[in-house]
């Protein structure tokens, strides 16, 4: 072979050798692009996939944490569960921002989107209960209520009870009546309704019949009014006065009566002291009892 077909021989031999090197170096070109292109669209899925890990712990922080502010007073009985679920969400965050697995992530978060879970149950539970005890705190206050209701009416019922009965204990008179007397020489009473004439005073009343009055003796205190309101009375001390409740009053006439739940008449007289001159008008009496006005009179002297 001559040198010339050699030299022909090796040139198409580089030349064969150069296009096969240049399509090598095509093929590794367009592969090395290959491969960073699906190596990109790999980083920007695991991005995807984290960025959507991150909201959705996000989203369950959110949730628990409200819930947490909603029942402030609740959680509070929970802060060892509540602990438990702030540090493994700060663990799952952190987790995230460095190199991670998907699986071991996402296993991570269905954990705690478990207990996060049962916090919420818990809530729930300890809601319900804390309602219940209002429940039943209302329907023990109600029942207080009703009691205490029923208990005022019965002592207003035990009041008007007391009260009727303690009037039903107070003398009643009736046939008031008081006349104006001269008394003669020879001892026989004579009406006069002369002012000038009067010696005494005759004061009748008839107590009436009550079986719920303790019999016995009473005491019966009469004050006659003249016209211009002074009481008729032998002397203004205590020897002449009596109690009417929690006040000192004067008497003109005290008379005891035996009393046995009958119907008692009772007659007594008031008498003129010495020259004495009695005011011509109208003059009241009023019967006593106790702490009890028991009857009224009246008697005109001209």
């Amino acid at each position: 072979m001559s040198p010339q077909t050699e030299n022909q021989k090796g040139g198409m031999v580089f030349k064969v050798l150069t296009i096969v090197f240049a399509v090598a170096i095509a093929a590794l070109i367009f592969w090395s692009l290959s491969t960073k292109k699906e190596l990109n669209g790999l980083l920007v899925e695991k991005e995807n996939l984290r960025l959507e890990l991150k909201a959705e712990l996000d989203q369950l922080m959110t949730q628990h944490n409200q819930l947490k502010a909603e029942n402030e007073t609740l959680s509070a009985t929970l802060s060892e569960k509540d602990l438990l679920i702030q540090e493994n969400a700060k663990q799952i965050e952190e987790g995230l921002k460095y190199k991670w697995s998907y699986f071991n992530i996402k296993k991570q978060l269905t954990a705690l989107q478990e207990v996060a879970k049962g916090y919420e149950a818990k809530i729930e539970d300890l809601k319900l209960q804390n309602q219940n005890l209002i429940d039943e705190n209302t329907e023990v206050k109600g029942q207080l209520g009703a009691e205490q209701q029923k208990t005022s009416e019965l002592t207003v019922i035990k009041n008007q009870l007391t009260e009727k009965v303690e009037i039903a204990t107070i003398h009643k008179t009736y046939e008031v009546s008081a006349i104006g007397i001269r008394a003669k020489s020879s001892g026989k009473e004579v009406i006069t309704d002369k002012s000038k004439r009067v010696d005494k005073i005759k004061v009748c009343f008839t107590l009436a019949e009550n079986a719920l009055i303790q019999a016995g003796n009473c005491d019966i205190y009469i004050r006659i009014a003249q016209p211009d309101n002074a009481i008729l009375t032998p002397d203004m001390g205590d020897a002449y006065a009596f109690d009417y409740n929690g006040e000192k009053l004067q008497y003109s006439i005290k008379t005891v009566v035996n009393y046995e739940n009958q119907t008692t008449d009772v007659c007594c007289y008031w008498n003129k002291v010495d020259e004495q001159e009695l005011a011509t008008g109208t003059y009241q009496v009023d019967i006593y009892h106790g702490n009890s006005v028991i009857g009224h009179g009246s008697l005109m002297l001209k």
